[in-house]
Order: C-alpha cells, then structure tokens, then sequence
C-alpha cells in the first residue's frame, strides 16, 4: 500500500479511538454541559466576520497583484490553501484572546494537549515526506501541506499557552 493510504487508515483509526474514548469519559463524567454562552456566540460571530473579511481580501490581493508574478513560484492551489489557513488562523486566534474558544466548563489543557498531538503527527508527516521534494519544477507541492498544518497549529498552540498564562495570573482558570 502507498504511504498516502497508510496515513489514511492510521489517521481514520485514531479518530475513531478519539471518539469512542470521548463518548465512554462523557458517560463516565456525567455528561456535563459543555456549551458556549451568548456572549462567547457573539464573539464567535464577530470572528467568522472578520476571518471572511481577511480571506476575501487575501484572496482579493491574490488573484489582482500577486498572481501574475507568483505564478512561476509557488502553485496557486497552494496559495488558495495559504489563503484559507490564514483565514481559519485569524479566528482562531480572534476567539482564543477573546474567551470564545474553549467552552464553558472545559479544561484548556485538554486543548492544548489536542493541539501539540496534531502538531506532532504533521510535522512527523512533513519530515517524512519531504525527502520526495517540497517543490516541483520550481513550484510548491501539496507535500508541504502537512508543514502548513504544523506551522498554523503551533502559532494556535502558542495563542493558547499566551492566553493560558496571562488567566492563569488573573486567576481566570480554576483547578478542578
């Protein structure tokens, strides 16, 4: 089997453990009510807004400036994928340092512990293939998605540890 089909069947089969392991703790725990409030879903909303506002104008600057020039060294498949990583980083982080990300009554170390996992399985999936070459005639491959991936959840990881660390001086998080 390819390496490709491999990483499929590893990666369905983890999800799959993921969610069984998840229902059994929440049946364990009670079920607890887990949800954001009204003001975390306006947060929420205000990111979306200015998420699509950042991709439309990357996407904006893209296809008008940068195209042209851009063409002949980097794939634009993969600007699109640079385009929409952006996108998703800008809310991510938008919500994070505005108390929207985790929900009411979770840990964000579980969080943060799903985010390094993620980070680690990209990165070992970047380093091991990239021996087939980050780029192709010059121009950038989807080989290097798995190092974007990386790179856009380590900058999450740390918005995370940052806001971790300034609530946990404010004194925002209690331990359980």
């Amino acid at each position: 089997m390819s390496d490709y089909l491999n990483g499929v069947i590893v990666g369905a089969l983890i999800v799959f453990f993921v969610a069984i392991l998840a229902v059994i703790t929440k049946r364990k725990s009670g079920g607890m009510c887990e949800k954001y409030d009204e003001r975390q879903m306006l947060v929420r909303g205000k990111g979306y807004r200015i998420s699509f506002m950042t991709t439309l104008v990357l996407m904006l600057l893209y296809g008008g400036v940068f195209y042209g020039f851009s063409k002949d060294i980097i794939a634009p498949q993969f600007v699109i994928f640079l385009i929409a990583f952006a996108g998703i980083l800008v809310y991510t982080v938008y919500c994070i340092f505005n108390d929207a990300y985790i929900q009411i009554g979770q840990s964000p170390k579980k969080w943060i512990c799903l985010v390094a996992f993620v980070i680690i399985g990209n990165a070992y999936c970047a380093l091991r293939t990239s021996d087939r070459g980050l780029t192709n005639n010059g121009l950038a491959t989807t080989f290097m998605l798995n190092g974007m991936i990386a790179i856009v959840f380590t900058l999450v990881l740390i918005a995370m540890l940052i806001k971790y660390i300034i609530d946990k001086k404010g004194g925002n998080y209690e331990e359980s």
